[in-house]
């Protein structure tokens, strides 16, 4: 039976960070989190359902609310990648994930008290958006401290394990919950989960050794954070393939949920079932990813997993041209091959970044990272909402796929390609 399978999904997850040796520590910072990575999966669903179901947002103000959501990253995530280079990430984490908490709660709340409104959406994006920020930043960053550098393929192995756990479980309760609750009542669930996020954070010890400081001004360090990102080769390829995705993928999703339940006639449930559809299929990668690896095929299974990811992407463009009849199997067809060749592409890329990226700089190379990537999503939420305005849904998303599409050349093209194995850590 599927749960059956599900249940053994999961212990298999948490045998394997046994068996590969990771510490105590580890295993309850990572549990913690996988429970918030479950949680959002309830937001990354309600949250556009309210706005367009609930509250009848039209494109403009639907490609708003994802601008406003990935903005922060913007404003907050330079000062903050320098900040946790300077200080200890693991409170930073404590509270980011409280922030977030408390922040989604108001919006459960508010529908019950009949005065939930856009504009209140608006606000609680830009907050989650911070503690979003940050908490991505202190978490990659201090990864390696708690898992160990010799071990951070197998550390994230384990948290991108629980990723494909969480789209595995998520979307598909969080549709039945949206169905069942409304989407702004099934956004508590994510409350509760950063609840919990928070409280393993604290309960997590971690040995973190602070840098001296470096006499610079913040905005010096910075600049060489974004500097040496785009100077490591390996980390630039990645990044690109990175900032191009996300910034195609958002013109795309800014009017997806519009398009497909307003017009194509999707229910909550079959859009939770499509993007756990993407979670299933993920096991497979995570299966198929690790034996390639070790044969020395690293760069091949970048490469290959780049260019399937964008093939899988290019199914939301023929759903939405083809009969509404037809949308909900193309859309499971193609997440099908987007969710395995993510698996095998993001499980070896964050191994590759950390593992190249000495440790007095991962806070400031992480959160250039963030920063660029919110720009993309901030632009590309704010370009598929007007383009849907004026030209159309359908438009939105053919120009959304097109750019995605380009995203796999930096990966294809660059030493990403010629790797046998994850490069040695530097210190």
């Amino acid at each position: 039976m599927p749960t059956a399978n599900v249940r053994k999904n999961v212990g298999a997850v948490i045998e394997s960070g046994k068996a590969d040796g990771l510490s105590r520590e580890f295993t309850k910072f990572w549990l913690g989190q996988s429970v918030s990575m479950l949680g959002n999966q309830f937001t990354q669903l309600a949250l556009p359902i309210a706005a367009a179901v609930t509250l009848h947002a039209n494109a403009l103000q639907m490609g708003l609310l994802g601008a406003i959501r990935f903005a922060p990253a913007i404003l907050v995530g330079f000062p903050a990648g320098v900040w946790l280079d300077r200080t200890r990430r693991k409170p930073a984490l404590v509270i980011s994930q409280a922030m977030s908490a408390a922040a989604l709660a108001t919006i459960p709340a508010a529908a019950l008290l009949n005065l939930l409104s856009i504009e209140q959406l608006y606000v609680v994006a830009f907050l989650a958006g911070v503690s979003a920020t940050v908490q991505a930043i202190a978490q990659t960053a201090i990864l390696p401290t708690i898992a160990g550098r010799e071990r951070l393929v197998e550390a994230n192995s384990r948290m991108q394990a629980s990723l494909t756990v969480s789209t595995l479980l998520g979307p598909g309760a969080a549709g039945a919950a949206i169905q069942a609750l409304t989407a702004p009542i099934a956004i508590v669930f994510d409350a509760a989960s950063f609840v919990v996020g928070s409280l393993t954070s604290a309960w997590t010890r971690a040995v973190e050794s602070v840098s001296a400081p470096s006499g610079r001004r913040p905005a010096a360090e910075a600049i060489e954070g974004q500097a040496w990102l785009w100077r490591q080769p390996l980390v630039r390829a990645i990044s690109l393939t990175i900032l191009i995705n996300n910034g195609g993928g958002n013109v795309t999703f800014a009017v997806f949920i519009l398009y497909f339940v307003t017009r194509a006639g999707l229910t909550p449930a079959q859009l939770g079932l499509i993007f756990a559809v993407s979670g299933f299929s993920s096991l497979v990668g995570a299966r198929i990813s690790g034996p390639l690896v070790k044969r020395g095929w690293l760069g091949r299974v970048m490469a290959v997993g780049a260019g399937l990811v964008v093939l899988g992407q290019s199914g939301a463009l023929i759903a939405a041209y083809a009969p509404p009849r037809y949308a909900f199997a193309i859309l499971m067809a193609f997440s099908v091959v987007t969710g395995c060749s993510l698996m095998v592409y993001n499980v070896n890329q964050q191994s590759i970044r950390q593992a190249v990226t000495p440790d007095r700089m991962l806070g400031r190379v992480q959160s250039g990272i963030v920063v660029l990537v919110a720009v993309a999503q901030v632009a590309g939420s704010l370009l598929g909402g007007a383009i849907g305005q004026v030209a159309g849904l359908r438009t939105a998303i053919a120009v959304g796929v097109v750019i995605t599409l380009t995203s796999a050349l930096p990966s294809i093209f660059s030493q990403l390609r010629t790797l046998r194995a994850v490069p040695a850590p530097v210190s």
